[in-house]
């Protein structure tokens, strides 16, 4: 079972309300950072409550973070719940959760893996538009939001990470149908991100390969992907749209 550790009476009618998947790190964590910022609320759906995001919560009292078991249906549904018997309204639903891990890294856990990422790439984002479609139709801003992170690999796959890229397309193709499904109230759109920010264990000769690769050789940085963001939240006129963010590696 999830559980939250903020109190929701303090919540305002009028302040806007956004969901974040995967929170603890990365790109969630500076998505948290940076909207709290700005004056929203932020609902984080994480592992564990520790280390940034634990400070970040001392920092903001807005910051409401639900621990959840991503894996598991029970503790979604009973996030789900908590979300929907707290909240009046929601205003942004940012899918951000992500497994990156090569294919010849789980010949002996093939199955387990493959339904790892169905469940976090897929699964969940599927759930949440679903459930929570109608508390974004109540959004305080103009309309609700829900952006899904894909991947410049959903439209022109890597063999080493073939699972990966499969479930990322899927993502990518869920965000046009509940593009469809929740007009006009909600816009649903994905970004595709390319070297934004190079994980720990990316040696300095794959970085520089990478690199070689992009149009614009040099790390993005999250601050690319929040520009990104919130281009697509202050454009009422997109919905059903793909946002490379990519450096121009995409084309290379």
């Amino acid at each position: 079972m999830p559980y939250s550790l903020a109190a929701t009476s303090s919540v305002s009618s009028e302040q806007p309300v956004a969901f974040i998947t995967g929170a603890g790190r990365r790109l969630g964590l500076h998505m948290s950072r940076a909207l709290l910022a700005q004056g929203w609320r932020v609902i984080v759906l994480t592992r564990t409550r520790e280390g940034e995001l634990a400070e970040l919560a001392e920092e903001y009292s807005a910051l409401d973070i639900v621990v959840c078991n991503a894996l598991s249906d029970s503790s979604v549904n009973a996030a789900i719940e908590y979300v929907q018997e707290n909240y009046q309204h929601l205003d942004f639903l940012l899918h951000n959760a992500s497994i990156y891990e090569r294919d010849n890294a789980h010949e002996a856990d093939f199955s387990e893996f493959y339904d790892a990422l169905y469940q976090i790439h897929m699964k969940l984002p599927a759930a949440l538009n679903r459930a929570l479609g109608p508390l974004l139709e109540k959004s305080v801003r103009p309309s609700g939001n829900i952006i899904h992170i894909t991947d410049i690999y959903a439209s022109n796959p890597n063999q080493e990470y073939a699972l990966y890229c499969s479930t990322k397309a899927g993502l990518e193709n869920l965000m046009l149908s509940f593009a469809k499904r929740l007009a006009p109230k909600v816009r649903v759109n994905a970004i595709q991100p390319g070297p934004i920010k190079f994980l720990p264990e990316h040696s300095n000769n794959e970085q520089a390969q990478v690199l070689s690769e992009t149009l614009l050789p040099i790390e993005g940085g999250f601050e690319a992907i929040e520009k990104g963001i919130e281009a697509i939240l202050t454009n009422e006129y997109i919905t059903a749209s793909v946002l490379k963010i990519d450096g121009g590696r995409s084309v290379t």
